[in-house]
């Protein structure tokens, strides 16, 4: 992959690690107000208790999102960026232009999520 198009794959992560760690910082933020403010009939303590499950939930899924854009920013650093974890082929560019930090082409990810979902039955 020449180097104008990397940089540009490595725009996209970096740009989405931005949106997801502001989204994370966000959500700690709520999540320290929503601590404060435990107070009310039981109905609104049960809301907001409610309200702190779902902002963990979030808080995890971000979480797990930075550790897969670290991970193509990694592969970058490493020359390994842009090939299938399985195949080692390329992957189009037009999938990496929809999912930047993708670890595999469409044809490998439709054969994983297969098994996934033949593992789940």
């Amino acid at each position: 992959m020449n180097a104008k198009k990397l940089k540009k794959y490595k725009d996209l992560i970096l740009e989405d690690k931005e949106k997801t760690l502001n989204e994370l910082l966000t959500g700690n933020e709520i999540y320290n107000s929503l601590k404060e403010e435990a107070h009310g009939d039981a109905a609104d303590v049960a809301f907001q208790a409610y309200e702190k499950q779902l902002l963990i939930g979030f808080s995890q899924k971000e979480k797990d999102k930075l550790e897969i854009l670290n991970s193509a920013l990694k592969r970058i650093e490493e020359g390994m960026y842009g090939k299938c974890l399985d195949c080692k082929e390329d992957i189009s560019d037009e999938r990496l232009l929809a999912i930047p930090y993708t670890l595999r082409c469409i044809k490998c990810m439709a054969k994983y999520e297969e098994k996934k979902r033949r593992e789940r039955m």
